[in-house]
């Protein structure tokens, strides 16, 4: 048996809490590693614990978690927007994932393929008309993961520091 057909996905609950929270963490110095202009150091997991709460919590969106066994290994957040609001777009119902976490043990191991695949069935039901997620340009491994489950580019961020 694989180590993906061991994994269990199920919606988050507020007990989830603390071990979302410290998993974070592990994205938190990722991120701030590798972008520290953009993204603040990781002081700790009580920075974050609100975020991750209203995550749990946020009624136009889902939090589902990844177990292995008894141990939480990923993460993922997503939020439905309705696209509406320009006139020269089609009104649509959109899907942004906001957080994929897979903690580092537990990488290329099929468990964000099934938090996004969850995640997907989850947006469907829930009358979305596409799912969208932003990655930072040299994440380069995220990028091939998100093409490797039927991710397409379909615009680009520009930024240009002013301060």
């Amino acid at each position: 048996m694989g180590e993906a057909e061991m994994i269990h996905i199920r919606k988050a609950i507020a007990s989830d809490h603390s071990e979302i929270s410290v998993l974070a963490e592990e994205i938190a110095r990722q991120h701030h590693a590798h972008s520290p202009h953009v993204f603040a150091a990781p002081p700790g997991i009580e920075r974050d614990r609100a975020l991750w709460r209203s995550c749990i919590e946020m009624t136009n969106g889902v939090m589902l978690v990844a177990h292995h066994g008894e141990e939480l290994v990923g993460f993922i957040s997503a939020e439905l927007f309705p696209q509406n609001g320009i006139t020269f777009l089609k009104p649509r119902v959109l899907c942004h994932v906001n957080t994929l976490v897979v903690t580092e043990t537990m990488k290329h191991k099929g468990i964000g393929k099934l938090l996004m695949t969850a995640t997907e069935e989850w947006a469907q039901s829930a009358g979305a008309d596409e799912i969208r997620l932003e990655v930072f340009d040299k994440n380069n491994d995220a990028m091939e993961f998100y093409r490797r489950v039927g991710y397409a580019l379909q615009s680009h961020i520009m930024t240009k520091e002013i301060s």
